[in-house]
Formats: structure tokens, sequence, C-alpha cells
């Protein structure tokens, strides 16, 4: 399927010769041939504001977009419906039916277009002033779409709601009054006791805000920790009286054994020195 872009380029072009000089409606026709890109689209023209290749070509040409679409309408509308795509182009004027401007299998039976006028010149063979309008204008066309995009950026960013500031809530302190304890905790507080004259000074002065209570108050300094050794408890277990032992009373147990009589003294068998003395006793 051939292009329909340069039957395109042919068609929004071709009723320019009465409203615009050769020169300028050659200009329309390089800058269309570099903007139109896309295969196939469908274009809504007014007389507002024409699509981006559309006026690029109007303003690079100096072709005013109103007079343009006039020649193109006739007069006859204020809408005109453009689509294409490969091997057809297909217009539609106002309310009228839709007209086949050129078709691959009728080659353009309705409005015919010739050849001459459908393919564009390459560019390689016209003239060096033509292919340096050429270059301007692509030029001025990326220009163009560079500036659209920024207004666009710029546009979304605007309409971006902005955030609200975010409010941190004000720290307040609740000061207790601790003077009340009980005494049972009298030797605990003894050791660790603080300083209750920051606070009382506070209390009689008039009240402020909870900024200046933070300012003028200050947190009371602890004594340094001092050591108390416990106190000894009482011992209600009453000792044992120590056990005596009566050894005055000697036992002598006899062993009966094959050929006498030993006895023994309960306690042990005396060895050494100790039989040389019982020895003795009994001489």
């Amino acid at each position: 399927m051939s292009s329909a872009i340069p039957h395109v380029i042919a068609y929004l072009t071709r009723p320019l010769a009465a409203v615009a000089s050769p020169a300028a409606v050659k200009s329309a026709q390089l800058i269309l041939n570099a903007s139109l890109r896309a295969s196939s689209a469908t274009f809504t023209l007014t007389s507002m504001v024409p699509p981006t290749a559309i006026r690029a070509a109007a303003v690079g040409s100096a072709i005013p977009w109103a007079s343009w679409f006039d020649a193109l309408a006739g007069g006859r509308a204020g809408t005109i419906l453009l689509f294409y795509g490969p091997g057809y182009l297909k217009v539609r004027i106002g309310e009228e039916q839709v007209t086949d401007v050129w078709s691959e299998e009728t080659q353009g039976s309705v409005v015919p277009i010739s050849r001459a006028k459908a393919t564009s010149v390459p560019l390689l063979q016209q003239s060096t002033g033509a292919r340096l309008r050429a270059v301007l204008l692509s030029a001025r066309v990326r220009n163009l779409r560079r500036t659209q995009q920024e207004e666009e950026q710029v546009s979304v960013k605007t309409s971006v709601a902005q955030p609200k500031p975010i409010r941190v809530p004000t720290l307040f302190i609740d000061i207790s009054d601790d003077e009340d304890s009980s005494d049972d905790e009298s030797d605990c507080s003894s050791s660790l006791s603080y300083s209750t004259e920051s606070l009382t000074s506070a209390a009689s002065s008039p009240p402020a805000s909870p900024a200046s209570k933070l300012a003028t108050l200050a947190l009371p300094c602890a004594p340094p920790l001092l050591y108390r050794a416990p106190r000894p408890k009482a011992t209600s277990a009453v000792r044992s009286p120590a056990v005596t032992m009566d050894c005055s009373n000697k036992q002598l147990t006899s062993y009966l054994y094959q050929g006498g009589v030993t006895r023994v003294m309960t306690g042990g068998v005396m060895l050494g020195a100790r039989q040389a003395l019982v020895a003795s006793k009994r001489s």
C-alpha cells in the first residue's frame, strides 16, 4: 500500500494558489512534508487553532490560517474532517457526505490529482535556496514543537495543587506538685531528695505561655548518691548447745580366735609408743 501523505499535502496546499504566492505555497509544502510522519491520522480542521503540523506550515510560510481554512472550506462549512491511511484519503466538509479524495483502487476518480502535484520533489533535485529554506523551516518546526511541549509542562505544573503547610503541635508539659509524699518512703527520699525551689517560684509567678514555661523552668539537679550499709537482721534462731562426749568410760571389745583372746579398746588400735606405755602400766 502506498503512502497517502503526498496526497494529503497536495489536498491541503492546492487551494492556496488563490490566496498566497507560489513561494509561500512551496514553503508550506516543504514544512508539511517534514512534519507529517504518521502513516495514518485524523484531523478536525476549524477556523481556530489547527493541528501542530498544519500550524507549523502556516507560521513558516506566513499564510494566515483563517485565509487558508476559508480557501479549503470554500465558505461552505466551519468544520472539515480529514482522515487518511495507507491507500486512501477521505474528507468530510461540514454535514456533507464523506468524499474519497484519493484511493489506491480508484486513483482519485472524485477529485483528480496529477502525479506531478501529488508527488513531492526529492530534496536532492531542488535548488540550493529551496534546500536552505527547507532546513530552516524544519528547524522552525522543531522549535515550535519544543515550545509547545514546554508550555504544556508549565500548564501541568501550575495546575497541580500546592501542598498545605504542615502544622507541628506544640508540646505541653504537665508539671505536678510532688510535695505530698508518704511517710513510708522517707528513708529512700532522704538520700535522693530534690530541690523544689524552682518549682515553687514558678507556681508563685503569673501564668505564662507553654513556650515561656519551657524556657524559664529548669529541672532540679540530683545530689550524688550515697552508699548506705544494710541494717543487720535479727536472728530468731537459737543456737543449739554443743554436743559433749564422755571419754572416761573405756569399753573393751573381746575378739575370740583360734589360740587365744585379744581385747581391743573401743576407739582404735594403739600403735607405737602408746603400746609401750600400756605395757609399763601392767607391770
